[in-house]
Parts: C-alpha cells; sequence; structure tokens
C-alpha cells in the first residue's frame, strides 16, 4: 500500500520527538478541486474518528476511506534544499507537500 522512505522516516521521528508527542501520526485526506485531485496530509494525535490507522514501519498513518483505497503506490518522502519538507508521492496523484 504506502511506504515510506528512510529519509522521510528519520524526519518524521525527529518531529515527533519535538512536538513530544508518541502518538504523532500522518492523516490523508483525498481531495477533489479545480485542479484535479490530490492529497492532504498533516500531522495529528488526535485523527477524525472515522479514520483507520495503519501502522507502517512504526508511524502511524490515519486514513479516510477513499484515501486508503487509492494510495496503492505511494510514498512519503523527505526533500532536502531551500524548500525542504514532507512530500506524499503518487504516481497517479499531484505531488502534495506538507508540513
Amino acid at each position: 500500500m504506502i511506504s515510506i522512505s528512510p529519509q522521510a522516516r528519520v524526519k518524521f521521528e525527529e518531529e515527533r520527538r519535538r512536538q513530544a508527542k508518541p502518538d504523532l501520526g500522518q492523516q490523508v485526506s483525498f481531495l477533489y478541486g479545480c485542479g484535479g485531485a490530490g492529497f492532504r496530509v498533516t500531522f495529528t494525535d488526535s485523527p477524525v474518528p472515522y479514520y483507520t490507522l495503519e501502522q507502517i514501519e512504526g508511524i502511524r498513518i490515519y486514513l479516510d476511506a477513499e484515501s486508503r483505497d487509492t494510495l496503492q503506490g505511494a510514498v512519503f518522502d523527505w526533500e532536502d534544499g531551500p524548500s525542504a519538507g514532507f512530500m506524499l508521492r503518487h504516481p497517479d496523484a499531484a505531488l502534495v507537500e506538507f508540513c
């Protein structure tokens, strides 16, 4: 289903320690808009109740039903550089940057 790059895993663990929230996870929502489809990804330790929990390499990923069905092949990644940050890369959707 979803995979997490080694660099993103390290950066996520750093963020979890920085926020001092051991239950911190990533909440993913599938979105439709004028520009097409994409995903919204946010950090949370209190997900929306109807989201399901996936544990991927020790990282909590909370998914709504539509995201769960569409995330085959998606990769959470980290990109270095001037606008460094987490990215959700999916072969069939727009690149999504989140913080």
